[in-house]
């Protein structure tokens, strides 16, 4: 039965690929903010993420590979405009399986102030 379990999360961590809906926070903040990360195909442009933080903040045309069978990393092209754009393009966004149709969303990226801030969350496949 485990050996079935397990083989269902891994077909799962196969194919990212499609439209992510959840919410994420910054580390020491109490609010969380809706975050839609769309994934294209694997190792080619288009990508894109979508923080509402009262502002919108939008990444696009990015790019993610693979961390094993079931964690990616996502970069994005350098963003000039909103500060939070522009610091977080400068970041690594991982994703890792959180269980099924599941994704852990974890960001670094500068905080403007010589630091980094921390952003997690969990995003549900949509729909």
């Amino acid at each position: 039965m485990f050996a079935l379990f397990a083989g269902v999360a891994h077909a799962e961590a196969v194919d990212p690929h499609g439209q992510w809906v959840g919410r994420t926070q910054v580390e020491g903040q109490r609010d969380a903010d809706k975050t839609t990360l769309s994934l294209g195909a694997i190792d080619q442009q288009g990508t894109s993420l979508e923080l509402d933080t009262g502002r919108t903040c939008r990444l696009r045309d990015g790019t993610y590979s693979a961390q094993g069978t079931d964690a990616w990393s996502l970069h994005f092209k350098p963003e000039s405009g909103d500060n939070l754009c522009e610091r977080l393009s400068q970041g690594e966004v991982i994703l890792r399986v959180a269980g099924p149709r599941k994704l852990a969303f974890e960001a670094r990226y500068p905080d403007g102030k010589g630091g980094q801030n921390q952003r997690n969350g969990v995003l549900m496949r949509y729909p």
